[in-house]
């Protein structure tokens, strides 16, 4: 017969555990530890406790920080999961020195930190600085987009959420009238039906009550040329935003990250997909954050910054001329003139293209254009765009109603009619077409091509090793926090792996 080890449930074990010595020099731990302790400056959140006489005692904000940023190294997010990595993890209990916080009191802390938490961001940047991590030459500006605490099914228009309240009541009144014609049922069916019908209708009355009182406090956003841009009854802060994945309702969180070890010198998390109207914002951000830990509101002044086609603007590119700024910024277009993708076309399934300016046949003695349908464009006004001006052409809205190319001249079944607009001059310096000519050339293509490898690894860091998936708090500003301390972590590792502590 089979012998086996001897094992007993009812025996106990003693194991004498020291804290100081779980806490390895040279883990990610030991660093977040001496830097919180030595490094980072807590007074603003130590103001925040007013138990100096009465009350309880408070858990020392340190002591939360550190839980927090570990958590955050491991990939956990929620405040649940957090709590529970105190009370079994030999790691987060000799951190924290065996302090075992509510997952509520982990969960207030992260939202009450606000401008705090930019604080923190600065102290560390500021010993990344002073452990050479930061090149100061060559840096890149991209965004992140994850989905929020927030469904995108409760987003709409105004006009939507009220046909929604509208859809939701009508239920209503049809389930009661239901419950009623159930009434003359037998006693048992009559009994099942009127719980079900109540609990459905109590759920309907709650979603339609949530979207009125939506609709009284709050008002419409508008979108920034025309039109009305859709609210989200949830976190109204939120947007929609077109992903490889698919539309999500969420935020999206902005870096800069310096090219010599990927350390993030500035971070944000904005409610809008587009970019164009945020990399300002950034550049500001980061000449704050120089400034604060002693580099000097100028120290951008003759750097290198790469951003993708999204911040494509003049406004963006006058901006970063006048900052001294030695910007790369492509255009939407600049692949399709890059000689090495002449023969791209040819790899792909041939679908009709659209009709672009160069299809219209341009009479001069008249001073009109005709269209690939064999339809007049006639001269319509002399026109100012942008720092442009031009000469706009219009057809007839009869003409492209009955169009049978009208799918591939117009934009999409709303456009009434085909326009064409021929720039004839531009206004002062044209900053899109110099940074088109910068990128074209072979020097500008090779920078470019630098973007991904210094900035796209540290969002692969956050989402994939740090499992930031979605962000699990709501409105911009609690969102933030939760963006900033995750680069505040990634900065944190890139100085165990890179500086030395004490």
């Amino acid at each position: 017969m089979a012998r086996y080890k001897y094992y007993s449930y009812e025996q106990g074990v003693m194991i004498p555990v020291n804290f100081s010595t779980q806490i390895l020099p040279g883990t990610i731990e030991h660093t977040i530890n001496w830097m919180v302790d030595n490094r980072i400056d807590l007074s603003g959140l130590s103001k925040k406790y007013r138990n100096d006489f009465t009350g309880a005692p408070a858990y020392d904000p340190a002591i939360l920080l550190k839980i927090v940023l570990l958590a955050y190294s491991r990939g956990i997010v929620s405040s649940r999961m957090i709590m529970k990595a105190c009370h079994e993890n030999i790691i987060f209990r000799a951190l924290s020195a065996d302090s075992m916080p509510d997952f509520t009191t982990i969960a207030s802390f992260i939202r009450d930190m606000k401008d705090d938490v930019k604080t923190i961001f600065t102290n560390v940047l500021l010993v990344c600085n002073e452990m050479n991590l930061l090149g100061g030459t060559e840096f890149a500006l991209d965004g992140c987009k994850m989905s929020s605490n927030a469904a995108k099914e409760n987003s709409g228009t105004f006009s939507d959420l009220k046909k929604k309240k509208e859809k939701l009541e009508s239920t209503v009144d049809f389930l009661l009238k239901k419950q009623i014609e159930n009434d003359t049922d037998d006693f048992h069916a009559k009994e099942n039906n009127t719980v079900n019908i109540e609990q459905r209708v109590e759920r309907l009355v709650k979603k339609a009550d949530r979207i009125k009182m939506f609709l009284e406090e709050q008002t419409p956003k508008l979108k920034t040329r025309s039109g009305e841009s859709q609210s989200n009854i949830t976190d109204n802060e939120s947007a929609k935003m077109k992903t490889s994945h698919g539309v999500i309702q969420g935020y999206n969180g902005l870096a800069l990250v310096d090219a010599k070890h990927q350390v993030i010198v500035n971070a944000e998390a904005f409610g809008s997909g587009q970019e164009h109207d945020l990399l300002i914002p950034m550049i500001e951000g980061a000449k704050k954050n120089s400034k604060a830990i002693g580099l000097g509101s100028d120290y951008y002044k003759g750097k290198r910054i790469i951003a993708d086609t999204g911040s494509f603007k003049e406004e963006n590119l006058e901006y970063l001329s006048s900052e001294e700024i030695d910007a790369y910024i492509p255009d939407q277009q600049f692949r399709k003139r890059d000689p090495r993708f002449l023969t791209m076309n040819r790899h792909k399934n041939h679908v009709d293209k659209p009709y672009t300016q160069d299809d219209f046949i341009y009479d001069k003695a008249c001073d009109r254009f005709t269209c690939p349908a064999g339809k007049i464009l006639k001269y319509s006004v002399k026109q100012k765009l942008a720092n442009t001006e031009g000469r706009r052409y219009i057809s007839s809205r009869s003409n492209c109603n009955e169009c049978t190319l009208r799918n591939k001249c117009l934009r999409s079944d709303k456009t009434r009619y085909r326009t064409l607009y021929v720039v004839e001059k531009y206004f002062d310096r044209n900053y899109s077409e110099e940074m088109k000519s910068k990128i074209d050339t072979i020097e500008g293509r090779e920078i470019y091509s630098r973007r991904m490898g210094i900035v796209e690894p540290v969002f692969g860091n956050i989402r994939s090793c740090k499992n930031l998936n979605r962000f699990t708090l709501r409105t911009k500003s609690k969102v933030n926090i939760q963006w900033i301390l995750y680069t505040v972590i990634h900065n944190i590792e890139k100085i165990s792996r890179y500086g030395t502590t004490v």
